[in-house]
């Protein structure tokens, strides 16, 4: 009993050695555009057949990406670790052929896991990344349901998978190359549809070591 609850000891002081040794915290702010997309097809009703109410099947809302993370453990050449962050994305154009709506919006709170690359020269930092949470939108289109030209704004269930770049500058601070994304909004209800994003990124990174 006495030997096994030495070997906790040592296996519990090792692990928590390791997350020490190899542990990071950052935070990070970029400059996010998103292409969404398979508006047509969305089973929000069309405001009427006619051609003047024609939609596009795309819309690029823009803005700001900012969010923190923490590398806990490295595993042979890759740093594993925790992200989250939240978007506020807009843009005045919306999805249709003929007008501009009210616009296109998408907000977004994601949690993810992402894996750093050590690669032989140190400056780089290669990372991919998996994310999921709470998108909600407009898709760009008008609800029929809007109130006194209220925007509607929808919950949906996001997800994306990221790759990037950063390049480190100072001690404490990254550049931010490029992150490119692609995932969607899953809207779900008597409006279930799948609205697939691309993004893409850049910004800077301050960390902690």
């Amino acid at each position: 009993m006495i030997f096994r609850k030495a070997v906790l000891f040592v296996a519990a002081v090792a692990v928590a050695s390791s997350v020490s040794a190899f542990g990071q915290a950052g935070v990070y702010g970029m400059f996010t555009v998103d292409r969404l997309s398979n508006i047509v097809s969305s089973p929000i009703p069309p405001l009427s057949s006619q051609p003047q109410d024609a939609r596009l099947n795309t819309a690029d809302p823009l803005g700001g990406t900012g969010g923190i993370y923490y590398d806990f453990m490295k595993l042979g050449p890759i740093r594993l670790g925790a992200d989250a962050r939240g978007s506020i994305l807009t843009t005045k154009r919306g999805a249709y052929v003929n007008f501009n709506g009210q616009g296109t919006k998408i907000y977004s709170v994601l949690g993810g896991v992402r894996g750093v690359f050590v690669t032989k020269y140190a400056p780089l930092k290669p990372y991919i990344q998996l994310s999921a949470g709470l998108g909600r939108s407009n898709y760009g289109l008008i609800t029929p349901t809007t109130n006194n030209g209220q925007t509607v704004i929808h919950n949906n269930f996001e997800y994306e998978g990221l790759a990037g770049l950063d390049l480190k500058l100072l001690p404490i601070l990254d550049w931010r190359v490029a992150e490119l994304g692609y995932g969607g909004l899953l809207a779900t209800g008597n409006l279930s549809h799948n609205y697939p994003i691309k993004q893409v990124s850049m910004g800077f990174v301050v960390h902690f070591p």
